[in-house]
């Protein structure tokens, strides 16, 4: 019998969550298990070592990367994936600062425990070979081009401005601890960073005693124990003279001596405007008060336009930024960040003396707002347990944070998670308290200021140096050196592809998805609803006895039990008049308007903003439920239960009362326009932005109210206002009010527990009125926007290039059925697009695994009748391109074999990912309402689900691949998005254009540049057909992962 050294450090339950915490730490070992044990279907696993390095050579973030590629008793690329896929798991990990984090979520305990064993193995005895290294990390290939997964990420973000800023704020804060590092790796480092250096970094820092496995869900305890004390009688003893721990027993840097600025360039054509940072080191993080007080103190300069930095920067005639905001690092010593956007260049050098002066000047206690922080407070702590209560998710951060920085009994993480008793102290302090915290934490402390400015001539530079760069190594190289290092690329490929014994799959199992006990909430209907049959429970009593006679509009509740609700009202936008959709982001900003009450007086919008605060956990108005069905419009507020009576009230006031006034849209479309160069920059935003453009008519919402498309028109409605035709723009967003806010229109939903709401129906009856709402419109489906070039997905090409982003983004779709999602055909789709994108598939494998991109990924947009391709964070498009059409046409065409435990974990995967969407009851209940209100697929769509996977075959695969899939990669039956540098775009084109594609180039519209204008390029296109948009939306949840 194996002896346990496992001592309880810990055993508690938390004050203000449905959860229960125990830690222990090996006496022997010095390895430490935290458990959180909160019902869910899902079990997640966190996996943290404590990392600090002094260099940016990228070890950790490397290191990250080859825990994955096999360890020494699973000496297999992938393995930990594929098993896995097949435990109805998904594996992921994080490098920051200070930490590297491996992550390990399963539906049910029976999976996770399968797989801890093997995870942990890998963590500890890694293989880190030199093949493994030779491709995840950096190689060139038979092009001469640099590749390679953490080469690819790094690069795509090196060059930005955040990263950048964030870089030199680093260097100048810190000078002797391992905070001063990238950790992610420069590219200059990471061309020359070999297997050796990884291998002695994992020996130095992955130790038992400097690493906490942290488990959250429905656990058996007992096994738990059971296998982290086998796992840990195989592991080293402790040293006798103990191990530094990282960045507690280490030099630790002090606040700065005096306040530097420093000016960093980041390559952009458009110069207009750039950013600003100013970091602070602060107090103690382990002081929890003092930590919460500082992050309290951000939020105060920052959050919300009633902030004081708001107030006097942005929500102004002429705006110094277009948005402001603040985060703390939780270091040893708070790191302290507050950040300032789209700052016009000509501003840059003085702002930050203007922000230290404002401070400075409001350190006063006659000028603190002691209300407004006491609100602060409030809302953050019940914004605090109302994520807590949804998930274990922020109780693992805090165990995290605990194993790094807690002191060694462990007795820390009581006190930083059991009661709430930072809040309860804080509300407590008076103004004077508040004050002398401020000023010596913000005003007297020194700062490092990083002013980060836009350069045309770096930019420039850039593109020279990297054509430079590329034709010198081709050169030196030559053809036979290249073709060496072709043949070497496919060597290291071939070592790393090896085949996993047939055997060794079979010896795991898998779990029965049986055991998986999946969360359940309680579906009511009332009022003009006619989609669900009701149920005979109590809860439906309460709910039929309190809803009145002729209760006209749409309303629909999930019922769970909770202490708060989530109100959403629906709107469709197909009300609106197509001509007023451009509008619709000045009209999103309805909940910071003036409010004229009842008796005619007018409350400030300062004033509303900082009630709607006091009163909601959150508010939220914009486009799309919960990020599907965009052309929905939905205004959500959550509140504690006593509050729900008052969120009725603020619907009211917000939709109804609010009141349009020149000075508040001057300001609103002033932040918009200036906002349009960040958007620029981000290669992501601009695909989203041509898909839209493209594919939708004028009818739909995304592409009719898309900040892009409307640059233009934004500054012809400001010149309108400023010339004196402000009520012209007035009356036409109240009449978008009229037309959106009509009882037919809306659809009330609410989540929550109806048995803990007082009237949760009869208290809509002042809202609704006695207007009658007979006829409820229909839901605004994104189909019947699909413009002429949207709905013939054939032969087009859009490329757009973005000078901001050296990554490229690609897009491909291709026909299905629209709105099919219980067919034969359709559930062998979502499996096909599962089994050729899951980790260690044919595309993670072929694309990623060559370091062609970061990202490869199928999905099915069942809702427009869309199967789609994407690449993220290109490094080599074409390629990516080529290889994924060999992939889907060798498979379809028999080539190459489909593979059984392949074809098993994808099933897997699509199990995982619908318990993931169910992970806690809230979850539950918008995928419930979702799924069957809005998608219609029934209550026992799961059921039918579940049962077609089991039964399709690899035949049944391969006639999907060759109806379906080989399309996408057919210029006669796709359509093809693309957004890249500049500096690739004629390659691009090239490429595509061969293929078969009509081109058509687009350049993005830069300030002040004549050169690229907003015009396009046309390479043998007929015509230049009508568009619009959609991201990823409404397709199957099951069935998107991007």
């Amino acid at each position: 019998m194996v002896i346990s050294y496992f001592k309880e450090q810990c055993n508690f339950k938390v004050d203000y969550a449905p959860a229960k915490v125990k830690k222990w730490r090996s006496s022997r070992t010095g390895l430490q298990v935290t458990l959180i044990d909160q019902a869910s279907p899902v079990v997640n696993g966190y996996f943290a070592v404590a990392t600090e390095i002094l260099n940016d050579s990228g070890c950790p973030h490397t290191l990250e990367h080859l825990i994955f590629m096999g360890s020494k008793k699973y000496p297999y690329k992938g393995l930990l994936d594929i098993l896995g896929n097949l435990a109805f798991s998904s594996t992921n990990a994080w490098t920051a600062t200070d930490q590297t984090v491996y992550t390990l979520s399963t539906a049910g305990w029976e999976g996770f425990k399968m797989l801890l064993p093997v995870y942990l193995d890998h963590l500890f005895n890694p293989s880190i070979t030199d093949e493994a290294c030779y491709t995840e990390v950096y190689h060139v290939d038979g092009e001469g081009k640099e590749k390679g997964v953490v080469y690819s990420e790094m690069q795509g973000i090196e060059n930005q401005s955040w990263f950048i800023q964030n870089l030199e704020s680093q260097r100048t804060l810190y000078k002797n601890s391992g905070y001063k590092s990238e950790t992610g790796g420069l590219t200059k480092n990471l061309r020359t960073l070999d297997a050796e250096t990884i291998r002695k970094y994992h020996a130095d820092n992955y130790r038992p005693d400097n690493l906490c496995i942290i488990i959250s869900g429905s656990v058996n305890e007992d096994e738990l124990m059971k296998l982290m004390t086998d796992f840990d009688s195989e592991l080293d003893s402790l040293p006798e003279t103990p191990n530094k721990r990282p960045f507690v027993d280490t030099p630790i840097d002090l606040p700065l001596s005096e306040t530097i600025t420093k000016n960093v360039l980041f390559p952009d054509k458009d110069e207009s405007s750039g950013n600003i940072m100013m970091s602070w080191i602060g107090p103690d993080s382990r002081n929890t008060v003092l930590d919460q007080a500082i992050d309290i103190l951000g939020k105060y300069l920052t959050s919300s336009s009633v902030s004081l930095f708001s107030q006097n920067f942005i929500e102004v005639d002429d705006p110094w930024a277009t948005d402001t905001g603040f985060y703390t690092e939780s270091y040893i010593l708070s790191g302290m960040v507050l950040s300032f956007d789209n700052v016009p260049t000509e501003k840059l050098s003085t702002f930050p003396q203007k922000v230290l002066d404002l401070m400075r000047e409001h350190c006063d206690v006659s000028k603190f707002d002691i209300i407004r922080l006491r609100d602060l407070v409030e809302q953050t702590m019940w914004k605090y347990v109302h994520k807590s209560e949804k998930s274990p998710e922020t109780l693992a951060y805090i165990a995290i944070y605990e194993f790094e920085y807690g002191k060694d009994s462990g007795k820390d993480l009581e006190n930083y998670s059991k009661t709430l008793d930072e809040f309860k102290e804080l509300l407590e302090w008076d103004v004077a308290k508040w004050v002398d915290v401020f000023r010596k934490y913000y005003v007297d402390n020194h700062c490092a200021i990083i002013i980060a400015t836009p350069s045309k001539e770096l930019y420039n530079k850039n593109k020279i140096d990297n054509e430079k760069l590329l034709n010198e190594r081709k050169q030196t190289l030559g053809l036979e050196g290249l073709k060496e290092l072709e043949k070497k690329l496919e060597k290291a490929q071939e070592v790393n592809n090896k085949e996993i014994p047939a055997q060794i799959l079979s010896s795991f199992g898998r779990p029965n998805p049986s055991s998986i006990a999946f969360n359940k909430t309680e579906s009511i209907t009332v009022g003009s609803t006619k989609d669900t049959i009701n149920g005979t429970s109590d809860s439906l009593k309460k709910i039929i006895q309190d809803t009145p006679d002729n209760f006209s509009i749409f309303a629909h509740y999930e019922n769970y039990e909770s202490n708060f609700a989530t109100i959403h009202l629906l709107f469709s936008s197909f009300e609106i008049d197509e001509k007023h959709l451009p509008l619709l982001r000045i009209f999103e900003n309805l909940t910071t308007l003036p409010v004229v009450e009842s008796n005619g007086e007018i409350t400030p919008y300062e004033e509303v903003v900082k009630q709607v605060k006091r009163d909601t956990i959150s508010c939220y108005f914009g486009n799309s439920f919960n990020g599907k069905f965009e052309e929905f419009m939905d205004f959500s507020i959550t509140v504690k239960n006593e509050n729900y009576s008052k969120a009725i009230e603020w619907y009211k006031k917000l939709l109804f009362q609010t009141k349009f006034t020149q000075e508040r849209v001057t300001v609103i479309l002033k932040k918009l326009i200036k906002s349009l160069p960040e958007l620029k920059r981000s290669g992501s935003y601009m695909l989203r932005y041509l898909y839209n453009k493209h594919c939708y008519t004028t009818r739909s919402l995304l592409r009719s109210s898309e900040i892009i498309t409307n640059e233009q028109y934004l500054k012809d409605t400001l010149q309108k206002i400023e010339a004196g035709n402000f009520k012209e723009i007035e009356n036409q967003l109240d009449e978008i009010r009229s037309k959106l806010f009509d009882n037919k229109n809306i659809k009330l939903v609410v989540f929550g527990d109806v048995n803990k709401i007082e009237n949760p129906v009869s208290s809509w009856a002042g809202f609704v009125g006695d207007t009658s709402a007979d006829k409820i419109t229909e839901l605004p489906y994104q189909y019947k926007t699909l413009s002429d070039v949207g709905e013939k997905k054939s032969k087009k090409c859009f490329i757009i290039t973005t000078p901001g982003s050296e990554s490229s983004y690609l897009d491909l779709a291709t026909h299905t059925t629209v709105f099919d999602f219980t067919s034969d055909d359709s559930f062998k789709i979502l499996l096909g697009s599962e089994y050729l994108q899951c980790v260690e598939g044919p595309f993670w494998r072929g694309i990623r695994g060559a370091g062609l991109a970061y990202g490869a990924n199928c999905y099915n947009r069942a809702t427009i009748g869309e199967l789609g391709f994407s690449i993220y964070r290109g490094a080599d498009v074409e390629k990516s391109y080529s290889v994924a059409k060999d992939i889907v046409e060798n498979h379809a065409n028999g080539k190459v074999a489909i593979d059984e435990s392949l074809l098993n974990g994808a099933v897997s995967s699509i199990v995982n990912r619908l318990a993931e969407t169910q992970s806690n009851y809230s979850q539950t209940a918008t995928e419930e309402f979702y799924s069957n209100i809005l998608l219609k697929r029934g209550p026992d769509y799961k059921k039918k689900l579940m049962t077609a996977l089991s039964l399709i075959t690899k035949e049944d695969l391969i006639d999907i691949f060759k109806r379906y899939f080989v399309n996408m990669f057919n210029p006669d039956t796709s359509l093809c998005f693309i957004s890249c540098n500049p500096t690739k775009s004629e390659n691009i084109a090239t490429f595509f254009g061969n293929l078969g594609y009509e081109i058509e180039v687009e350049h993005v519209s830069v300030e002040n540049d004549d050169i690229d204008g907003d015009e396009s390029t046309d390479y043998g296109s007929e015509d230049d057909s009508e568009s619009g948009s959609e991201s990823d939306s409404e397709g199957e949840s099951e069935g998107e992962d991007e």
